[in-house]
């Protein structure tokens, strides 16, 4: 007994009609995971120096500590730290004073990132010394010398950075736990 040719095209609709559906749904999932990644930022902590013919205290001399995003996403910041020799420190000012082993203050610019939402292809200076007479003992302790960022694209997805992970982020789940004291 064959069946009826209704119930073949019945049938062959609903088959039809089910793969349909499981394209629609797979189409659909590479449609997100294509908008993600249309909008990952990827914040990158570095730092920059120079010397000029003057010597360490010339006017030319720089030292910059700065955040870039070189992703194709904006970045919202919603944690920084800095560190020496693993202890946190709330300001630039304290962190520099006990790399260098210094008392009292020293003369510096700063820009605040935590908060902020730095666009693609931006860089944010957020340390720029002022009193040159330290760029040589900071430059020699350095890398006694950390700085964290979390941050986390429009997609509430999130990472943290840091100075010593050379550009490198690692996923987390969100900024929610990232202890952060800095003030700046």
């Amino acid at each position: 007994m064959w069946p009826n040719p209704e119930m073949l095209v019945g049938i062959s609709a609903v088959v039809i009609g089910v793969c349909a559906l499981g394209v629609s749904v797979y189409e659909t999932s590479l449609m997100r995971a294509e908008q993600r990644a249309s909008v990952i930022p990827l914040l990158e902590l570095s730092r920059s120096w120079g010397r000029s013919d003057e010597g360490a205290t010339g006017d030319g001399s720089r030292l910059w500590i700065h955040a870039e995003n070189v992703g194709i996403g904006p970045a919202r910041v919603m944690g920084f730290r800095v560190t020496v020799d693993g202890d946190s420190f709330s300001t630039w000012g304290e962190a520099m004073a006990a790399l260098v082993a210094r008392e009292g203050t020293f003369s510096y610019g700063q820009s605040t990132i935590t908060g902020r939402t730095i666009p693609p292809e931006r860089t944010v200076v957020m340390f720029d010394l002022n009193d040159m007479e330290l760029l040589d003992p900071i430059l020699a302790e350095f890398h006694r010398m950390d700085f964290e960022a979390c941050y986390c694209s429009i997609f509430d997805e999130c990472w943290t950075t840091s100075y010593s992970a050379f550009g490198a982020s690692e996923a987390i789940e969100s900024c929610g736990g990232f202890d952060s004291n800095f003030r700046e």
